[in-house]
């Protein structure tokens, strides 16, 4: 609790996404990464490999961009900075929260990194408006990253629509539109990587596998993206909780 209550207070978050629990979650999760280092190492060092080979493939394009746009990236763990700073001439740092570590990177590389405090879904300030329309656009000379973000973007808003006493179908069809908003938002930019938690894991003999993106890796192929590693993340290992579980990554490029 101690340990959560001074990162919480290092955090810099928006105020109304910290209103909706925001920065209590990147606290804990701070903890957290801290805490299961060992375990989530491989799931780390998969991402920013699979983040460094798309911005490779971006930057050797004959439109090759300039700037990345790295969606997810407040707490800075799973983001391979140096070497992306090698294939752009910036990079934005993109979430809600950010950690001590994303301040300094801004420090460490001036006029080179910046953290841009921003609510993709554009639901935070307005949670009435359809979610559809509400996401900002991309900036479209960029290459644009989201970072095991996608599961995660509904969880909040449903959560407090299911408060306000909204229907559940109504708030599933909600989460599931802000999805599908983020994905087509990514399908407009001219380079992008998308890293997924594709399914809920549990070891033998714990309750089958569950997916959470079902028809989503179908969806990218038809639409001309290209999957280009899988692995396993145990997010819960034993010991941590009470059931252990784990998440089937994918990472997509276009």
């Amino acid at each position: 609790m101690i340990a959560e209550l001074f990162a919480w207070w290092r955090i810099d978050c928006l105020p109304a996404a910290g209103r909706l629990g925001y920065r209590r979650e990147a606290a804990a999760l701070v903890v957290r990464h801290r805490r299961l280092r060992r375990h989530w190492a491989d799931h780390l060092a998969r991402t920013r490999a699979a983040l460094l080979v798309s911005a490779r493939q971006a930057a050797e394009a004959l439109d090759a961009p300039k700037r990345g746009w790295v969606m997810g990236a407040g707490l800075l763990h799973d983001v391979p900075l140096d070497d992306l700073l090698d294939c752009f001439e910036r990079i934005d740092l993109v979430d809600v929260a950010f950690a001590p570590a994303a301040r300094d990177a801004v420090r460490r590389y001036p006029g080179r990194v910046a953290c841009v405090m921003q609510d993709v879904t554009g639901l935070i300030a307005d949670p009435a408006r359809d979610p559809r329309a509400a996401m900002p656009p991309l900036p479209g000379d960029a290459w644009c990253a989201s970072v095991n973000l996608l599961s995660q973007l509904p969880l909040l808003p449903c959560g407090a629509w299911l408060r306000q006493g909204m229907a559940e179908p109504e708030v599933e069809r909600r989460g599931r539109a802000i999805q599908q908003a983020h994905v087509d938002a990514l399908q407009q930019a001219a380079h992008a990587c998308l890293i997924i938690e594709y399914a809920q894991t549990h070891p033998p003999p714990g309750p089958a596998d569950m997916l959470l993106l079902p028809d989503l890796p179908a969806r990218l192929a038809a639409s001309g993206w290209l999957q280009h590693d899988t692995w396993h993340w145990p997010l819960n290992p034993a010991g941590e909780t009470e059931l252990p579980e784990g998440r089937a990554m994918q990472a997509w490029s276009r």
